[in-house]
């Protein structure tokens, strides 16, 4: 059965750099109308890095969590940026890490029940020595771990971020 929903007339309440807020009126299949709230988000980049065993994550401060979360190198898409040259960016910023090429593992939903946002998840190939270039804004601290540390830091609840749990759950199970 197909419960597609139809958008009747997309609202913005905010429009923002990085996200945008629409409180649109829809159209359900069954011809009634409803509303849904969506935040507009350009999505992200990922990139598990994995060398001599061990895979690279980052702390970094969180102010929407307020405190320090443990992930995969990651960040935004720019306007018209492909996913796959945002992740490699990401890794040289956050981990002074030059992938030579990236192989693409999943296309995530974060949250579909209120954005639209896909975070792409890559695997780093052909790795070089580079130095970390963060933005202005960032504080990280890049460190490498082998999977029984990964192991651990997931059951004991210390990386909990998502885009990272799908790509370390994955590396651990290959």
């Amino acid at each position: 059965m197909n419960f597609e929903e139809k958008t009747a007339k997309k609202n913005y309440i905010y429009k923002g750099k990085i996200l945008s807020l629409r409180k649109d009126d829809v159209t359900l299949y069954d011809g009634r109308s409803a509303v849904r709230e969506i935040i507009e988000h350009n999505g992200g980049s990922a990139i598990l890095c994995v060398k001599e065993g061990k895979v690279l994550l980052i702390r970094q401060f969180r102010y929407a969590y307020h405190k320090t979360v443990v992930e995969i190198p990651a960040g935004k898409l720019n306007a018209g940026e492909a996913p796959d040259i945002a992740a490699i960016r990401e890794l040289e910023e956050e981990g002074g890490i030059k992938a030579e090429r990236v192989k693409k593992l999943f296309e995530i939903y974060p949250s579909p029940g209120y954005t639209e946002e896909i975070v792409y998840i890559f695997l780093a190939e052909g790795l070089t020595d580079t130095a970390t270039h963060f933005d202005d804004d960032e504080f990280i601290t890049p460190e490498w771990k082998d999977k029984e540390e990964v192991k651990k830091m997931i059951e004991s609840g210390e990386i909990c971020d998502a885009k990272s749990l799908v790509a370390l759950l994955w590396w651990i199970n290959n």
